[in-house]
């Protein structure tokens, strides 16, 4: 009796109840461990298939799934799996056992012969084509052979935890007692990733059924290899993002450059150079990159004013036991641009700065609650407002109250709900909406009438709008303010600046860092204000940026797709925006935007962050690119073609603060 044994369970910590995901194969959506149940069922050598879970109530599921498909399901230890996987291959005699695990549901039926073939046929004891330090197979096609005897002894010597939960690390560790074959691939496949951990791995499993299942139910892993490879332009970029998943939770150091917004297997995920405008990724693709370091690259890549400063400033040293001269140069150069500084602090990014910004309020008026409007950066007393509050205490989050952009009356009423309570009220000054007529005035008018401080946060609008922020162009001046993004040109500095009596209180609150005073950043920031006082940077971004808008509302119009694209915001940092149409939803649409656009040689997430680096040239490109792609989004649209013309799964949406 040969015994197939998928072990199988819904509580994976990393992503729970991954063995129920949905997966469309053909004209259903069925839960993933059916798929594979399905997939090993075809294996030629096998008596039986078994499913081994545990006893776990949340498990319950898998039992109902495995009694509506007539596999035996056998219900054990959650823990000592080794103990499940013997007593199931106990229950049913077998002679050996086929073990596979349930995040695999791309196990190929043929490997499973194969393997079964090649244990028999050598009388080993264990074979296995995963053998450690011996895989030349993709992760997720992992099957071991075990034979019951060698399983048995396994079950009754293995004593570490780790044995127990793994099943078979105790036989390899004593190898020299036992006859181990090593099923090897022709080629080094090791490297692919094809097993299910993560929602990105999730998504290219989606990805290969929906493309193979329903011309060929039993596709093996030679399709799976030629659908994967069909596109050779990301290669390096998907290896590596594989590799990264192994080390880097996301695979990114930030949900901005993570699969979340980049849909794997149509993206480049990588980047190693960058000059001017352009960019190139690890596959030696090229793009114009209206990306430009998440807003953060003002100039362009590699400019050469900042690079001499930041390469002469290294000459000297970088981070220093006292403070540095240019700490002094930088603060007095910002508060000569800046309406509303009076004093500076610097920080590192743009979260820590309006942390920062909201401690200082809090410590000024004594008070607790802030009303927010917009994106504010990682910290608890923001992202606690937001629907990514994991981890954040409850009553952090029920200090922060948003309101929405333009409507003053909302401010109003939120303000008046708990007077006397608010220490800010911070606020993008603009981003995709130009604000009403009279708008933050009010918003003013109404902060400090409720003994509240006005922050605006301008990370992003700061030496971009105007060279002292959108509280220049607006001729707004609030309380505190913070900047950062493109105030380096890509190097890492924020600042938060703002009236020198509540500053004063920067002399009593915590906000202490080792590198806010670190000198390549500070040297790169006086290249980049000397830069924007000599030349004509902002309205060079200005006007290119207008045309953009330009060529891209040209491009809406004659696609016919006005119904459900459209575009917002400043001509520097505008914004293009996407509707459900058809039924079709925003976030599927945006998701074949991205997938033409990336093959077509332009890196944008549907912003356009401008920097001086780019030309009407780079303007013309992305104008004929909008051409084609807002043409085949119209056509599918009409056509229902959306998801057809996907090859990759949908990006889901993060979480909306515009």
């Amino acid at each position: 009796m040969i015994a197939a044994i998928v072990q199988a369970r819904c509580s994976s910590k990393r992503l729970p109840r991954k063995v129920l995901a949905g997966i469309r194969a053909g004209d259903e959506v069925r839960p993933m461990l059916e798929l594979q149940l399905e997939r090993v069922r075809r294996a030629k050598t096998l008596d039986l298939v078994i499913v081994a879970t545990s006893t776990e109530p949340e498990d319950d599921a898998i039992a109902e799934l495995c009694d509506r498909l007539d596999v035996p399901c056998h219900r054990g230890s959650l823990d000592d799996v080794l103990d499940r996987m013997h007593a199931a291959a106990t229950a049913v005699g077998a002679t050996h056992v086929v073990r596979l695990t349930g995040d695999c549901p791309l196990v190929d039926p043929v490997l499973v012969d194969r393997c079964v073939t090649e244990h028999l046929d050598g009388g080993f004891d264990v074979t296995t084509n995963a053998l450690p330090g011996e895989r030349t197979w993709p992760d997720g096609l992992d099957v071991e052979v075990v034979r019951a005897g060698a399983l048995e002894e396994a079950w009754r010597s293995a004593e570490h935890p780790a044995e127990r939960e793994h099943v078979t690390p105790w036989l390899y560790a004593n190898r020299d007692r036992f006859r181990i074959g090593s099923v090897r691939a022709d080629a080094d496949l090791s490297a692919r990733r094809w097993t299910v951990d993560h929602p990105e791995d999730l998504e290219l499993v989606r990805a290969v059924f929906e493309a193979l299942y329903a011309s060929d139910p039993a596709f093996g892993t030679a399709k799976v290899l030629a659908f994967l490879d069909g596109n050779r332009r990301y290669d390096a970029s998907r290896s590596l993002l594989e590799r990264a998943l192994g080390s880097i939770p996301l695979g990114a150091q930030t949900f901005s450059k993570s699969p979340t917004q980049y849909p794997t297997g149509v993206s480049p995920h990588f980047l190693v150079r960058g000059e001017g405008a352009r960019v190139r990724d690890v596959d030696g693709n090229e793009y114009v990159d209206f990306v430009n370091g998440l807003a953060a690259v003002l100039l362009g890549y590699r400019d050469p004013d900042v690079d001499a400063a930041v390469r002469e400033q290294l000459e000297s040293g970088i981070t220093f036991t006292l403070s540095h001269p240019l700490e002094v140069e930088l603060a007095e150069a910002l508060c000569e641009v800046i309406p509303c500084a009076e004093r500076v602090r610097f920080a590192k990014n743009g979260s820590d700065a309006t942390a920062g910004a909201i401690r200082v309020a809090r410590a000024h008026t004594g008070r607790d609650r802030v009303a927010v409007c917009g994106y504010h950066g990682w910290h608890d007393w923001y992202i606690g407002s937001t629907t990514r509050d994991a981890g954040v205490p409850r009553a952090v989050r029920e200090l922060t109250h948003a309101f929405p952009y333009g409507d003053a009356q909302a401010l109003e009423e939120l303000l008046a709900r708990e007077s006397g309570g608010f220490a800010a009220v911070i606020l993008e000054p603009m981003n995709a909406t130009w604000p009403p007529d009279g708008y933050l005035e009010r918003v003013a008018e109404l902060t400090r009438a409720h003994g509240a401080l006005l922050v605006f946060d301008e990370t992003i609008t700061g030496f971009r709008f105007a060279l002292g922020g959108a509280q220049e162009l607006f001729g707004v001046t609030p309380d505190l303010a913070t900047f950062g993004k493109g105030l380096a040109n890509g190097l890492p500095l924020s600042c938060v600046v703002g009236r020198a009596d509540v500053m004063a209180e920067m002399e009593r609150v915590f906000f202490s860092s080792t590198f806010g005073g670190e000198t390549l950043s500070l040297a790169a920031a006086m290249a980049v204000l000397e830069k924007l006082r000599r030349e004509p940077v902002l309205e060079t971004i200005h006007a290119r940026g207008e045309q953009l808008l330009a060529r891209a509302r040209k491009a809406i119009e004659e696609s016919g797709g006005e119904d459900f694209l459209g575009l917002s915001g400043h001509p520097a940092w505008s914004f293009l925006t996407v509707r459900d149409a058809g039924g079709s939803k925003a976030h599927e649409l945006r998701t074949l935007f991205l997938q033409e656009v990336f093959a077509r040689g332009v890196l944008t997430l549907g912003t356009h962050n401008l920097s001086y680096a780019h030309t009407e040239r780079d303007v013309d490109l992305i104008g004929d690119v909008y051409d084609e792609v807002f043409a085949l989004l119209a056509e599918s649209v009409r056509e229902g073609r959306v998801r057809e013309r996907l090859r990759c799964e949908p990006l889901e949406p993060l979480f909306r603060v515009r």
